[in-house]
């Protein structure tokens, strides 16, 4: 099972324990599973964020941060976990990347959880593109509708 995480870079911090049981809830429902998370945003870094504190209670899961561009060095204390860069980046334009990237989560995981609250935005285009591709949306703006 991999998991892929979007969201607006304004998402509120008062998600994050929403993110947290949403986080915990799929670790426990799925015994080999599989975290991407990308690097823009508040969201993003959210994700990060939680996933670095899970890996302490779950050993056994698996979580990447998904580069957009070729890291020239790695700061350790910002990438806390291991990073993926996806094959073909580096022939992308710097301008696409961040999409080259975020087409390469879409592609890959079985799951999204998201924080989208409009429709216009980076987020919003990949979270449309999973729906399309049949994935299933985890919407953490939506949780009290569920």
């Amino acid at each position: 099972m991999v998991v892929a995480f979007f969201g607006h870079k304004d998402t509120p911090s008062a998600v994050k324990p929403l993110l947290e049981q949403t986080v915990q809830r799929l670790i426990e429902e799925n015994e080999d599973i599989n975290f991407l998370v990308g690097t823009h945003g508040a969201f993003d870094f959210m994700a990060q964020s939680v996933l670095g504190q899970t890996l302490q209670s779950y050993p056994h899961i698996t979580c990447h941060i998904v580069l957009s561009y070729i890291p020239v060095e790695r700061n350790s204390e910002q990438n806390a976990l291991p990073t993926l860069v996806p094959k073909g980046i580096e022939s992308a334009p710097k301008r696409f990347a961040i999409s080259f990237g975020n087409n390469y989560m879409v592609n890959e995981c079985d799951i999204i959880v998201c924080y989208i609250t409009h429709d216009w935005g980076g987020a919003a285009q990949f979270v449309e593109k999973a729906k399309k591709k049949g994935k299933v949306i985890i919407n953490l703006a939506e949780a009290d509708k569920l």
